[in-house]
């Protein structure tokens, strides 16, 4: 009788042995299935982190390229003659345009739709950005101390393209800065 006791014992600890090992056996695939989800919302997490943090950087560039702008028109505005000084144009590659709009005077280029976009913003500004979408909701801006006048002449709004360079001078006369 005693016998019979312990083999039943032994019957009883073996099925446990063999219940968590199928236990663990099934715990295996459900733990490989959780790492790899796990893995790929890491990946999608860092991959929208990245790409907010570059729409950040694009936006920064925007507002730097008006800062720098500012600070080149600054330091001719204040020389007493200044010809022929080269201002490069670093923008997002979502922005085609730069536009100088003298928002007071008649709309005498081809750019009508162009400033149908500008008449959606400030008035006080003289910069733009097109198309405004590119400019991370910084589409314009005021430029102090430069000729709007003398730069819009002869077509208004002025535009240049992004892949040239402006060209900044001051003659001694002059009060305001003229870009070419």
């Amino acid at each position: 009788m005693i016998y019979k006791h312990s083999f039943t014992k032994l019957i009883m600890k073996m099925r446990m042995i063999r219940d968590k090992l199928g236990q663990n056996t099934m715990s295996l695939p459900f733990g490989v299935i959780f790492s790899i989800f796990l893995i790929i919302v890491f990946i999608a997490v860092a991959y929208f982190a990245i790409n907010h943090f570059l729409e950040i950087g694009e936006c920064g560039q925007v507002g730097q390229f008006y800062d720098d702008l500012q600070k080149q028109v600054d330091d001719v505005w204040n020389s007493q003659f200044s010809d022929n000084v080269i201002f490069e144009i670093n923008l997002p590659s979502g922005v085609e345009k730069i536009c100088f709009v003298n928002s007071s005077a008649i709309i005498t280029s081809n750019a009508r739709e162009d400033y149908d976009n500008f008449e959606n913003y400030i008035p006080e500004n003289n910069l733009f950005l097109l198309p405004a979408g590119g400019s991370c909701n910084m589409p314009s801006t005021e430029i102090k101390h430069i000729d709007i006048k003398k730069i819009t002449n002869s077509t208004n709004p002025k535009c240049f393209d992004v892949s040239r360079n402006l060209n900044l001078s001051k003659d001694f006369y002059d009060k305001y800065v003229t870009i070419k």
